[in-house]
């Protein structure tokens, strides 16, 4: 929409023009008819209606000039309270058209003969220099609607550019920086009084390279004003095929480490009392894992799948003094191995097809600080236990495709359920990392071996299960327990939490009961549960005494544990743990 007030300083100069051209006076109205402009006797009603004008709102109506050389007797003066009396002796009309919109009308009015001559005598070249007037008019209200419009847009820009979280640069052909918000401001120290070109705030070569060849670039750049590395993004402008820009966002490599830190810590903080377990065997590992924890040692985590590898490691990170930076934590057996290296390591623009462009910072970078937790490492190939022992020994990682070697601060804990010592005389895994990563050996007990912390474990699950479903549970019986304390667990506490979710989601309210328990769990222990006499300790006990006594003739423990379907070390540990040894005598 356009408003002739928007000019109104243009619109009295105009009319001021014309009344010096004419010797005649004029009155310009808007779309409102009201005055806008005006000279002589109509200078004083500027901004006031025009209650009669009724030939100017015939203009508006029809959009058609009108001359009149009868005021007072014309057709469209019948409505005016002067008429027959009217003081004007001619009167021109004209529309003010803006593309099919009419925005105002000039008029000329004439108050003696000498002035109607003029008029009378000159009709048509009247109206058509009249028409370039209002042709200027419209020129200049488009014109400053126009610049209205460009400064709202570029204000409304700005301030969605200040929203945003990360630093932001507009950039011409020329590589001079047209805009820029506030967060890049900070960023990268520029005075806002001025007008920089990138290549002054920005190590600018790779970056617009990119650009010249119409391709995004993504990476690290280092500033000019601050001795920081940023990150940036970078996206060409284009115009029918021609680069005449760009765009570049730019973060803090330090802001994007604690965000990472954020995401990986504060989110999923673990205390060790959130380890479950009251038995002799989990007392004594928290107790050794929360003595060691505040130290810089490297540690192995060791234990079966679903013991809680990572928990403990969490436990041990959040008791240390890097507990306010980054734990990363990456499972070495689920990531394909070609993949994994540059995970863990990252890597330089260009090392590899499809690497992204800028390079990509490795697991090992973002744990500057903090604790990198390496699950499965048993799984590693042997060509990565080299540059994993090599960080060990330097503490400084190199990407993949890079010559330059970063430094690091960084702890390593690492985990397996494999047995290392096999792997290392099988040649699987290297002896010289195997010794230096097992400084400080923890190992998990099965849940099998504590079978005395199944009670608590579930209480929690419960508890935890019943909160999360949503579900009305008022609790489990003794019978239940029982049960799930008989059972051995070859899935370690992590099945001994999806049986009770099971329980919890199956139950429809009041206790879960012995008839609940999905069926793996009953067919294999709820016949001995009939007969309180059995209990799996003591049949595991007189299973093993009778393998022992059917190979006593020649005492070899290895034929005994072929004949269980364990391994020797499993075959001594039981015989220590049944006390077995403390009654015969075997080789």
């Amino acid at each position: 929409m356009y408003h002739l007030n928007d000019i109104k300083s243009t619109v009295q100069q105009t009319a001021d023009a014309i009344a010096a051209a004419l010797k005649i006076e004029v009155e310009i109205a808007d779309a409102d008819l009201i005055r806008v402009a005006g000279t002589g006797k109509y200078k004083s009603r500027l901004g006031s209606p025009m209650n009669d004008g009724f030939v100017y709102r015939h203009v508006m109506k029809t959009g058609e000039s009108v001359i009149i050389d009868n005021p007072g007797h014309n057709e469209l003066c019948k409505p005016c309270p002067s008429r027959g009396n009217c003081l004007e002796y001619a009167e021109v009309a004209i529309p003010i058209r803006a593309d099919d919109q009419i925005i105002g009308v000039i008029g000329l009015v004439s108050f003696d003969e000498e002035q109607t001559k003029r008029l009378m005598d000159n009709k048509k070249s009247l109206l058509l220099f009249l028409e370039k007037m209002a042709e200027l008019l419209v020129g200049k209200v488009v014109e400053n609607q126009q610049t209205h419009e460009s400064e709202l847009l570029s204000s409304q820009l700005l301030t969605v550019l200040n929203l945003l979280h990360d630093g932001i640069l507009l950039i011409n052909a020329q590589q001079q920086v047209t805009h820029y918000n506030t967060v890049a401001a900070k960023l990268m120290d520029i005075d806002e009084k001025q007008e920089p070109a990138l290549y002054q705030l920005l190590d600018d070569k790779r970056l617009w390279f990119a650009v010249e060849r119409g391709e995004p670039f993504s990476g690290p750049i280092q500033g000019k004003r601050v001795a920081t590395q940023l990150y940036c993004d970078v996206v060409p402008i284009k115009n029918n095929g021609v680069i005449e820009g760009a765009v570049i966002s730019v973060k803090d490599i330090k802001q994007i480490k604690k965000l990472v830190k954020e995401a990986t810590v504060s989110e999923i903080e673990t205390h060790f009392s959130q380890i479950i377990g009251d038995s002799p065997k989990m007392k004594a590992l928290k107790a050794m894992a929360l003595h060691v924890a505040p130290s810089q040692a490297t540690l192995l985590i060791q234990g079966e799948s679903g013991t809680g590898k990572e928990l403990l490691a969490r436990a041990i990170h959040q008791s240390s003094k890097r507990k306010g930076h980054a734990f990363i934590a990456i499972n070495c057996g689920a990531i394909p191995e070609n993949l994994l290296e540059s995970e863990l390591f990252g890597y330089e623009e260009g090392s590899f097809t499809g690497a992204r462009r800028g390079g990509k910072l490795g697991k090992f970078e973002l744990a500057h600080n903090g604790t990198i937790f390496l699950d499965e490492i048993g799984d590693m190939p042997l060509h990565l236990q080299v540059k994993i022992l090599r960080v060990l020994q330097e503490r400084r990682v190199e990407r993949v495709g890079g010559t330059r070697s970063i430094p690091l601060d960084v702890r390593i804990l690492a985990a397996t359920h494999r047995d290392l010592d096999e792997l290392v005389k099988t040649g699987e895994f290297r002896e010289d990392l195997y010794y230096r990563l097992n400084v400080i050996p923890l190992t998990i007990p099965p849940l099998r071996d504590r079978l005395e912390d199944v009670p608590v474990l579930v209480q929690f699950y419960l508890d935890y299960y019943a909160t999360v479903t949503d579900r009305s549970v008022s609790g489990i019986t003794q019978e239940t327990i029982d049960i799930l304390a008989s059972y051995p667990w070859p899935g370690n506490v992590r099945e001994l939490g999806n049986v009770v979710e099971y329980c919890v989601t199956m139950v429809a309210g009041g206790e879960i009961t012995a008839d609940i328990l999905p069926q793996r769990i009953k067919s294999v222990l709820m016949p001995q549960a009939q007969n309180s006499s059995l209990n799996l300790r003591s049949l595991e006990r007189e299973t093993i005494m009778k393998a022992l006594t059917l190979v006593d003739n020649e005492g070899h423990k290895d034929d005994a544990a072929k004949l269980l379907g364990i391994s020797r070390a499993t075959l001594y540990r039981k015989i220590k743990d049944y006390q077995i040894g403390e009654t015969r005598t075997f080789s």
